[in-house]
């Protein structure tokens, strides 16, 4: 049983809400001029709001890596060279490798060229055809910095070639020179067609015979009669073109009559890829 005053009104259930919404909306207008967090002070201001000091400031970017530097250029005096029958021997191991089709590629990672950026050692000196499917680091399996490479149509040799060659030997130490003809070449194809009054029509106006006139000696000391008049032409060729390079240089020359540089000429056979020395001076 409840017990109430009877002196005191029965507030009504409206008045009751009424009222209850009245203390709301006070409360309300209340937070609205004290924000969450914020304590009146004596003189009625807000203090302040706090700083957020757990925000992080943005790390800096760091600056890009400086690039680095080129290496310098270091002229190497030349030291002794492999000894001519050893480089020649290495050659021929290496086209062994390549004919059977177990090439080894080596010196081709990044050790080896760093190894050689700043200088080169090669072990021989080719004078190639510049005929796209003879190209000597493949056929004697060699890498960077092994061989020094001159390739011309018809391997020939004119002063550019002759003073390269000079520059290897003399400078860096190069102890063997192969002349490198090959199989069907063109250039000596040619050559042939032109001496005997038969020469292609599209060379006209061209320099194509600067090739031909220094090819023609060997096309045309080739005896009458051979089964097969190109191939004893590219053979010839060749060793007409290492005989030219010993009787033009008196500094080659003086190194191979010392035993200290091998000049020879070789046929490369575009079939079988193997590379077979033929007459040279040594």
């Amino acid at each position: 049983m409840t017990y109430r005053n009877p002196r005191l009104p029965i507030p009504s259930r409206r008045a009751l809400v009424m009222g209850f919404g009245a203390a709301l909306l006070a409360a309300g207008a209340a937070l609205a001029e004290d924000p969450p967090g914020g304590v009146p002070s004596l003189d009625g201001q807000s203090p302040p709001r706090p700083k957020h000091y757990f925000r992080r400031p943005k790390p800096k970017a760091p600056p890009p890596p400086a690039p680095p530097a080129p290496p310098a250029t270091v002229h190497v005096e030349p030291a002794p060279g492999m000894d001519p029958e050893l480089a020649m021997a290495r050659l021929m191991e290496g086209n062994g490798r390549y004919a059977a089709g177990f090439s080894a590629h080596p010196h081709m990672d990044m050790i080896r060229r760093a190894d050689v950026a700043v200088a080169q050692r090669p072990i021989a000196s080719i004078v190639a055809c510049a005929d796209s499917r003879v190209a000597p680091e493949l056929i004697f399996d060699q890498g960077l910095g092994d061989l020094f490479v001159t390739r011309v149509a018809g391997n020939v040799i004119d002063d550019a070639v002759l003073a390269s060659l000079e520059y290897s030997v003399i400078h860096l130490g190069s102890t063997l020179i192969m002349v490198v003809g090959h199989e069907r070449c063109g250039a000596v194809k040619a050559t042939i067609d032109a001496l005997d009054g038969r020469p292609a029509d599209e060379d006209r106006g061209t320099l194509i015979s600067v090739l031909a006139n220094l090819i023609a000696p060997a096309v045309r000391a080739v005896p009458a009669g051979v089964p097969d008049r190109l191939e004893a032409a590219i053979s010839l060729n060749a060793a007409y073109s290492a005989a030219d390079i010993f009787s033009r240089s008196a500094p080659l020359r003086a190194r191979v009559l010392a035993g200290q540089l091998k000049i020879v000429a070789a046929r490369y056979d575009l079939d079988d890829g193997k590379v077979t020395p033929a007459l040279g001076k040594s």
